[in-house]
Order: C-alpha cells, then structure tokens, then sequence
C-alpha cells in the first residue's frame, strides 16, 4: 500500500507564524490533549477579558500600548514618548512620521487629536498656525495626539504650541500702549530670563510707568551681569526717583570708579547739596569718604565742609578742610575759611594765624586785613590792630574803610591829633558823608580850632537843613564871634526846623532889642502868635515893639490878646485902660478899670482912675479949649 504524497509549501512567504517543518502526525490521543488545553485556555481568557476576540488577541503579538510618536519638525525627527511633553511655536511646520508600539504588526494603528486634522499633517509638513488660523496663542494652546488600534486606546503624548521670545518681542514693537508694551516684554522675560537687552528696555519702559522699583530691580540683575555705564546712569536716575539718597550715592561712587568722568563727581555733589537734607547728606559724606578715588578725595571733603558749616557744625567743618589739604588740595582760601568756622568755635587765636596764612598769599585782601584786625582787637591787642591799619593806609591812603576802622579806634585811645588827621582824610575823600563831617566838626569845635569849626558845621548844615545840631552849633560860633546878623539868621532857621522850641524867639528879640530893630521886633511876633496863639510872650513881645514905634492900635490888640489868655492879671487891664484914655476912649477905658476893680476892690488908685474917667465922660464938650487930662503910657 502507497503512502499519499502532498504538495511542497513554500516558506519565503512573509507571515505573522512561521511554520515549521513537518513531521509525523501525532496520536490521536495528543491531539486531543492539544484542543483541551486550547479550550481551556480560551474558557480562561474569556473568563479574564470577558470577550473571547480580546482573549485572542491578548496572546498575539499585536499592538497593545504605545511607545512613542514619531514626528517631524522643522525638517528634524523627533521621537515623543508615551504621555511625554513637547514645546512647539506657531512658526514650527509639523509632520506626523508614524507611532511605535509594543506590538510585532503596525498595520491598523492611527493617530488622532480633538483640535487637529491629523491627516492633514501626515502626508507633508505643514506650519501649526496655518492648522490653526483662529488661534493667536497668547495663551498656550494644547494638542493631545492619541494613538488607537483597531479603535483600541494604546497612549497618547501632548503637544504644546506657544509664542516664543521672539514672538512676545515682535509683538511688544509693534505695542502703541507703554502697558501693552510692557506685558509684552514681561512674557519675553518669561522665555528668556537671561536677555540682557530684554530686561534693559523693560526697566526703562517701567521707570516710564512709574514702576521704580520693578526698574530698579531689572537693573541690578543686569549689573549683576558686569559693569556698564550707561545701566548705571539708569539706575542712578531711578534712585534719584525714589529719592533713595544713599544708593545714589553709591551708584554714583561706582560709576565714578568705572568711568573716572569729571561730570558724574560733579552731577553727584549737585544733587548731594540740592536734594538731601544736610544732616543726612553730611552723614553720607562723612561714611562714604574711604570709597571716594583719591583724585576725587580733597574735593570731596570741601563739599562736606560745605555742608558742615551750612549745618553749623563748626567742629567737622574745621576737620573737612584740614582733611582736604591732607588730601592734597592746596588752596589759600582753606585758610580763609578755617579761619571763619575756627572763628565761631571761639578759637580765636588759631583762627588770626589761619586768617594770616591766607593774608600771606592775598596780601592785597584789605578786606581780610580789616577782619584781622578786627580780631586784633577783639582780643585786647589795640597795638597790633594800630599797626595793621597804619599800614593799610600807607598803602591805600583812599580807601576809605580802613580810615573810619583806623578812626573808631584812635577815638578809644583819646588820639585826637591823628584822629583829626584822619577825619580830615575821610571828609576829603566823601565831602557828602553826614557823619564824617559831623565827627570833624565835632573834633574841631573840642579842640577849639573856631574857624574850622565854623566852616565844618556849615559843611554839615547844608548836608541836612533840617537838622538843628548844626545850627545850634553854628549859633554858639557866632555868640563866640559876636556876630548879630550871623546869630540872627541862623535862628530864624532854628525857628523854621525846631517849631516846638520857642526859646529861639527870646534869643531873637534880644538881638533885636539891642539892635533897636522894633519893625523887626513887631513883623515876627505878629507871624508868631499867629502861629501860636496861646503863648502869652510873643504878645508881650508883640506889645513892646508896638509900644516903641508908636502904634497904639497893635498895642491894643496885643493887650487884648493878654486879657484874655491872663484875665486875671490887672496889669494888662490897667495898661488896655490908660491907651484907651489916651486916644480918648473913654467909656472902654471905663470897662477896663471896672474889670480892675472887680478884681481888686480895694485897688486905690483904680477907684481914682474910675473917677476921673467918669468925669470925663460927664464933662460937657468945649469947643476951642483942649483940658489934657492923659496920664503916660508905661512901656
């Protein structure tokens, strides 16, 4: 009997199971064993996956989870593993390359996304903005791909589109609003912590807002980086914002170091003496004196002597200057004003010898000269002061401050020789000074020199004609001269400057009196008592030049005047009486002597002239036959 012959099988054919040679049938009784365990094994899995398809399946080597996504980015390759991350920017073109699972068989799997067209990317790169046009990705955008097997989840992996930098950047150009600009420039910061140029732009921008401190902030981390100029003048103008006086100093301090530029030591004492309140800007001088370079340290110190003596702290004023020349300053006007502020310690003794140091190299300082003197004598050294000014005026014969120093002290030692020397001196040089021609004609008139005496207070009277020491003065001279006329005109000037000292008026009527000048005597006093009404003398005056001349009438006047202001008087009644009588007025005659009598009853010689008047008003009148009955008027 003939075995059965079968076909060859080839076995180049790819397949998922490889089969093997084959050999002699097996026994029934294997085979049987076989499709048990089969049974069993499926009966298992079904128990395990519920579905008898995923029991297959899950002994098959067939995709079960994912490994990684292949992507293509920008022309490069990129592997993304199972739940991993990446980073993409909108200007980054994308293609989707494949997955690699756990599985032997790729056939089936696919690549999806809630958000995206995957096939669109799987065939060519495209650009992820153009994928997604509505998106301006302010705000990160996420894009989960998940791939599936037979509709079966095996992993996905998360894309991340965002702006970059350069983006942020771009759009921070293109910002019309300084806010805009800044968030910006803030989100730029937030990609690229470490752009220098980024943060330098964004700390201007915030000084601009107002934001001084954020700025300063932004600037120090760029100095962290290294030294730069132009940074530390930001800063610096940011700390003046701030008004943070001691950082200002430091940064300035530090820019100085850097740049050794005149300007900025100069721009930093500007703002020290304008903007700080002295004692904290002195405090501040005197800590951050060591950091100060030594080319800059003497000038350093004269601008806390500046502050000092402007805080009228005289002791560390004195110590600044002395630590500027040790600084090397060497400027004779340190003296000058070590010897002012030693001056307002009290030393005055080291102040003449700082003040004479200075005068050693401005010997032609009268005016430093006369302080020194002034010092002089403060402290009880007349001699030295007499000195300075005797050669002072050798060398300077005109000026005139020296002179009236030189007089104000000749005049305490009773020097008046060479004090009127000197008055002379000054009144040549200032013919218009009051007081210099006054003080001359003062020392003239006690040294009795008259003559020159008589022309200085001249002198003086022009220069102010309402001042009556002068005219007093002058009227003496002339009583010493003996000189009416003189004497007379310069009271009438009395009288027209000194209203309210009515002795000048009996000085005059004397002078008159002897010069038998009665028109004179009766023009004044009628002016006078005009002028003052109440004052009984100038009628008395009045009444006596009346008398003299004859004018009976004035006379009168004048005694009426007296009756009133002195009623009680009789003498002016009895004299009103008799010059009545004489011009035959008889009946006021009458009135007066009754006025008389009511005062004086008794009055003997009243009652005779009250009888005789009444006579006379009885007494018929006879015609060609005069009876003279008139008694003397008495002047």
């Amino acid at each position: 009997m003939f075995k059965r012959s079968s076909p060859k099988r080839s076995y180049d054919t790819v397949s998922l199971f490889r089969p093997r040679r084959r050999r002699s049938r097996a026994s029934r009784a294997l085979k049987v064993g076989v499709l048990a365990a089969a049974a069993m094994a499926i009966f298992a899995g079904v128990k395990l996956y519920g579905n008898p398809l995923e029991a297959v399946l899950a002994r098959l080597p067939v995709p079960h989870r994912l490994e990684a996504v292949v992507l293509e980015v920008n022309g490069k390759t990129e592997e993304i593993p199972l739940d991993g991350e990446k980073v993409f920017n909108p200007r980054d073109a994308l293609r989707v390359v494949g997955v690699k699972t756990d599985g032997w068989i790729a056939w089936g799997v696919t690549v999806r996304a809630a958000d995206l067209n995957v096939r669109e990317v799987t065939g060519q790169a495209k650009v992820l903005r153009d994928l997604m046009p509505a998106e301006t990705f302010e705000t990160p955008r996420r894009v989960d791909l998940e791939a599936t097997w037979m509709g079966k989840p095996l992993g996905r992996v998360r894309l991340f589109v965002q702006l970059d930098a350069k983006d942020w950047l771009a759009k921070a150009q293109e910002a019309v609003e300084l806010e805009e600009k800044i968030q910006y420039l803030e989100r730029v910061l937030e990609a690229d912590p470490r752009n220098v140029l980024v943060k330098t732009q964004l700390a201007g921008l915030y000084g601009e807002a107002n934001r001084y401190g954020d700025a300063e902030k932004l600037y120090k981390e760029v100095l962290e980086l290294g030294p730069s100029r132009p940074v530390l003048d930001r800063l610096i103008a940011v700390y003046k914002k701030q008004k943070k006086h001691a950082q200002v100093l430091e940064a300035s301090l530090h820019l100085l170091q850097l740049s050794n530029d005149t300007q900025v030591f100069q721009d930093l004492v500007s703002y020290m003496q304008r903007q700080v309140p002295i004692e904290e800007a002195l405090k501040l001088f005197r800590q951050h004196g060591p950091k100060v370079p030594a080319a800059y340290r003497g000038s350093w110190h004269l601008v806390r002597a500046d502050l000092a003596t402007k805080a009228k702290n005289w002791a560390e004023a004195a110590q600044a200057y002395e630590s500027a020349m040790a600084a090397g300053v060497r400027n004779s006007t340190i003296y000058y004003n070590l010897s002012v502020v030693r001056s307002k310690t009290g030393d005055l003794d080291q102040a003449a010898q700082d003040l004479e140091k200075y005068l050693k190299a401005n010997p032609g300082d009268v005016t430093n000269w006369l302080k020194l003197a002034a010092m002089a004598e403060k402290a009880g050294d007349a001699s030295k002061a007499l000195k300075i000014y005797r050669d002072l005026m050798a060398k300077n014969p005109s000026e005139k401050r020296v002179l009236v120093r030189l007089a104000a002290l000749l005049e305490k030692s009773g020097d008046k020789g060479e004090l009127l020397k000197v008055y002379e001196n000054l009144a040549r040089l200032d013919p218009q000074d009051r007081v210099v021609q006054w003080n001359l004609a003062m020392l003239l008139y006690d040294t009795k020199q008259w003559d020159k005496a008589l022309s200085a207070f001249e002198k003086c009277a022009g220069l102010s004609p309402n001042d009556p020491q002068p005219l007093k003065y002058l009227l003496d001279l002339y009583q010493k001269a003996k000189n009416q006329p003189k004497q007379v005109e310069i009271l009438k000037k009395l009288i027209a400057v000194d209203k309210d000292n009515l002795a000048y008026y009996d000085a005059l009527f004397v002078l008159y009196d002897q010069a038998k000048d009665y028109d004179a005597i009766v023009n004044v006093f009628e002016e006078a008592a005009q002028k003052h009404p109440k004052v009984t003398a100038f009628y008395q005056y009045l009444l006596y030049g009346a008398l003299k001349k004859g004018q009976k009438q004035k006379a009168l006047k004048a005694l009426e005047e007296l009756c009133r202001l002195e009623p009680k008087k009789v003498k002016y009644l009895k004299q009103a009486a008799q010059l009545h009588e004489s011009l035959g007025q008889y009946s006021k005659a009458l009135e007066k002597i009754k006025r008389v009598l009511e005062i004086h009853p008794n009055d003997a010689a009243a009652k005779d002239d009250y009888l005789r008047l009444r006579l006379l008003l009885m007494a018929p009148k006879k015609t060609g036959f005069f009876y003279c009955t008139e008694k003397p008027v008495r002047v």
